[in-house]
């Protein structure tokens, strides 16, 4: 009977999460951080009722899940012929203000008196962004235009940067708390093993996948099998201790270079925009003069559109669950590390994006924005930040604390990014004219 109380739980949270993001977005709040404040007030009543809900387990199984898809759907979004055309201006982005980060935030945490191994991992975290916050943004409010291009890519090899920086921070302490010698081998190979375990689980996945799909019209009917070899890939990934966001972003970078697209027949508006995510007016009647003059326009890949509809509630349960499980009283113990870390971590970001944008030349818009659309953090972060605790803790007691302490400080700093974030990226997206959301 537990086990259906527990599941009854479930649902009531997602439902009134759901029910009470709208009426948020209603206000203009963006989707995702209507999720997370409605998971914060759950909370609230959760802690005033004295209803002690424990949702650990359930988060990390759901952080691994989110972590999957999330890596999916960006991966959707590149296909190697994009990946050959990657503007070197985008590169130059990346490297500036995730680089910029990293090495700000390690330097003033290190200022602090907090060892040199600690300053590194706060410095990598801080690289990270928020990919389903920030993407569900974008395809929310179906932006087209450089500055969503730009971001789109950046979110993507945003966290690989972060990841590979974690990986390395991760070694560097375990190196510490040995007591050996700093070995560039002992530190890097980890990292080299990640790198190539996520790219061989990933690629063999899409390829068995691409094999299917290229052999049926409707890409739908494999659904379950596509679902299913993201949740192979997410298992695998834990068994290997890999990153979960990695292999399932090959697989489906995998799926989007090789699978064949088919032509299918757009018979109504409202059809072309939810399948799309598009409104704008002039790329309509670019579609709808080609299918007068007899040709057929190519659809995005099918199959994504339909595991991106499925992961919806997978996200914003996760994003709920986030702030129904949130230590409200790490927020009053956020401290001078914390309140520096995102200071620095804000105008190492937003600088560093600026900078990077006018070096590479890229266009004004892209410039003047991008900082903004980089500011959330959530799910990469705080699944780094569980990670990094559970490193330290093998290291003792005092290892442990110091773990605990960086999960608290992130959590209590991604409640506040998510808050600002998000108003932050739907500003950016307003002033540089791309989002298409009121023409829906």
């Amino acid at each position: 009977m537990a086990e259906y109380e527990f599941l009854l739980q479930i649902g009531l949270i997602l439902t009134i999460g759901v029910i009470g993001s709208n009426f948020l977005k209603k206000l203009n709040f963006p989707e995702i951080l209507g999720f997370l404040l409605v998971g914060v007030l759950l909370n609230l009543f959760f802690l005033v009722t004295e209803n002690k809900v424990n949702f650990a387990d359930l988060l990390d199984i759901v952080v691994a899940v989110t972590l999957g898809f999330i890596g999916f759907n960006l991966g959707s979004e590149i296909d190697w012929n994009t990946i050959k055309n990657l503007s070197t201006k985008i590169v130059v982005i990346l490297l500036f203000e995730s680089l910029l980060t990293f090495i700000a935030v390690t330097i003033v945490v290190y200022a602090l008196d907090f060892p040199f191994h600690v300053a590194l991992v706060f410095g990598a975290l801080a690289s990270a962004t928020a990919p389903a916050g920030t993407a569900a943004i974008f395809w929310e409010n179906h932006c087209i235009g450089p500055l969503t291009t730009a971001t789109m890519f950046i979110l993507a090899l945003d966290d690989i940067v972060a990841i590979i920086l974690t990986d390395l921070a991760m070694d560097y302490t375990s190196i510490v708390y040995s007591g050996h010698k700093v070995n560039l081998p002992e530190l890097f190979l980890p990292i080299v093993f990640d790198l190539s375990a996520s790219f061989l689980l990933g690629f063999m996945s899409g390829i068995l996948i691409v094999y299917a799909l290229n052999r049926v019209e409707d890409h739908g009917k494999f659904i379950s099998l596509v679902v299913g070899s993201i949740f192979i890939c997410i298992g695998a990934a834990s068994i290997l201790h890999i990153s979960y966001i990695l292999p399932t972003m090959i697989f489906g970078i995998t799926v989007a270079s090789l699978c064949k697209k088919p032509d299918i027949d757009y018979p109504t508006k409202k059809a072309l925009q939810e399948v799309l995510g598009l409104s704008s007016p002039k790329i309509m009647e670019i579609i709808y003069d080609r299918k007068k003059n007899g040709e057929l326009k190519t659809e995005p890949h099918q199959i994504f559109h339909e595991v991106f509809r499925l992961s919806t509630p997978v996200i914003a349960l996760f994003f709920i669950l986030i702030g129904v499980s949130l230590d409200l009283t790490s927020l009053m113990e956020i401290g001078l590390v914390g309140i520096v870390y995102m200071v620095v971590r804000t105008l190492a970001k937003s600088g560093g994006a600026y900078f990077g944008g006018v070096i590479a030349q890229a266009s004004p818009v892209v410039q003047k924005y991008i900082g903004f659309c980089l500011l959330s953090q959530a799910g990469v972060a705080l699944g780094l930040a569980v990670i990094i605790s559970e490193h330290y803790a093998q290291f003792g007691a005092e290892a442990g604390l110091l773990g605990v302490f960086i999960l608290n400080t992130i959590t209590a700093s991604t409640i506040i990014f998510q808050i600002f974030g998000p108003m932050a990226i739907k500003w950016a997206i307003d002033k540089s004219g791309e989002s298409n959301a009121k023409s829906c």
